[in-house]
């Protein structure tokens, strides 16, 4: 008896010796399969993964600085967004926007109409009008990382040029509203003509929304302490985000090919997925799997500017397209073209549109373009 009770014992031993030894083998193979792919993530996104476990140094997944372009007046608005803030434990930068009525708006104006008088220096017309070059050091100033010096429309709204303004004129010859219209190629200005729709008429507020946009680009270019790997995401005041968007975007990162722009992380009125998917390296677990899973496309025609990212050099290199007079306020600054541009689809941050348009005043919650998440902050 005491012989059987010792073999099975020995049996119930090697029973259990043997399912630890499975287990330390599939752990083994579990960490062989997802290390590579860690190191495929950018810097401030794995070092917490590596390095310091008490704290994740990135946000919203990605990103080193997040920036909040709101108007100051709009309280409505950002006391919602302080929700979202604190539901998602996101340390912001809230960049004042410019208010659609303030004085430098008809300045800008009065510079787009002086603009718009002028041929090209450099260029040739076409059947559309005239077509002019872009700078050539626009790709040599995007790769380096010297202080980006005030230029073109820079210009149009610095100290010196409101000083000029107030000692030469009480007020700008350009009427609150003049007739100026949108372009619809880089230097193509169709004329204005009575009953054109609202997105082809240049407007106060969209000129405070690019001037608003370009104010936060600057801000994150400027910073000090800035390094090549650095990564912005720029939002409205106007959104939603998926809960889990930390998870999705990490997902998602690890797509991009070196030398990226600029990510849209929700977009309106284009299909963005008209492109295929880029294939993902990262192998995420079954168990892991989201519904509606997000993926990367090379952007296509992205509308709306409620939340894109931007690498180091993607910002300087759009900002010098934004910048350039013949270019500057004219066309909606996602629209350049010009820019290694991807989107996430489907979106991860969407345009709530319950309160009421700063853009598009008179129209109630703005366009009638609609998105829905999975599972939103707000549950929209």
């Amino acid at each position: 008896m005491v012989a059987s009770l010792f073999i099975c014992r020995a049996g119930v031993t090697r029973y259990i010796y043997l399912v630890l030894g499975l287990v330390l083998v599939l752990w083994a193979s579990i960490l062989a399969l997802v290390s590579p792919q860690l190191k495929t993530l950018p810097p401030f996104v794995r070092s917490w993964k590596e390095e310091d476990h008490s704290a994740v140094l990135s946000q919203l997944g990605i990103a080193s600085q997040v920036y909040l372009i709101s108007l100051p007046w709009r309280q409505d608005r950002r006391q919602q967004m302080e929700h979202l803030r604190a539901s998602k434990e996101i340390n912001w930068t809230v960049v004042d926007a410019l208010d659609p009525s303030n004085i430098a708006i008809s300045y800008i104006f009065k510079r787009i109409v002086s603009q718009r008088s002028l041929r090209p220096s450099k260029g040739h017309r076409d059947d559309s009008g005239p077509v002019f070059h872009w700078p050539a050091d626009i790709n040599a100033l995007a790769a380096s990382t010297e202080y980006l010096e005030p230029s073109g429309s820079d210009l149009w709204t610095s100290s010196d040029a409101q000083n000029r303004r107030l000692t030469t004129s009480s007020s700008p010859s350009v009427s609150p509203r003049p007739n100026v219209t949108c372009a619809n190629q880089d230097h193509s200005i169709p004329p204005f003509k009575p009953g054109l729709p609202d997105w082809m008429i240049l407007t106060a507020p969209k000129i405070s929304c690019w001037h608003s946009h370009v104010s936060a680009v600057r801000q994150f270019i400027d910073r000090g302490n800035a390094t090549p790997e650095d990564v912005a995401v720029f939002l409205e005041d106007d959104i939603d985000m998926e809960k889990d968007i930390e998870i999705r975007m990490r997902h998602v990162w690890t797509s991009l090919p070196p030398g990226w722009d600029m990510v849209f992380l929700g977009h309106c009125w284009s299909n963005e997925s008209f492109y295929s998917a880029l294939p993902s390296p990262l192998v995420m677990s079954s168990l892991c799997d989201l519904p509606t899973r997000s993926h990367i496309h090379p952007s296509y025609s992205p509308r709306c500017t409620h939340a894109y990212a931007l690498s180091l050099s993607g910002a300087r290199r759009l900002l010098q397209h934004l910048r350039y007079p013949p270019f500057a306020y004219s066309r909606a600054l996602d629209q350049a073209g010009r820019l290694r541009a991807f989107s996430v689809v489907p979106s991860v941050v969407i345009q709530r549109k319950v309160l009421s348009s700063d853009i598009f005043p008179g129209s109630g919650a703005g366009s009638a373009w609609r998105e829905h998440l999975v599972d939103g902050v707000f549950g929209t």
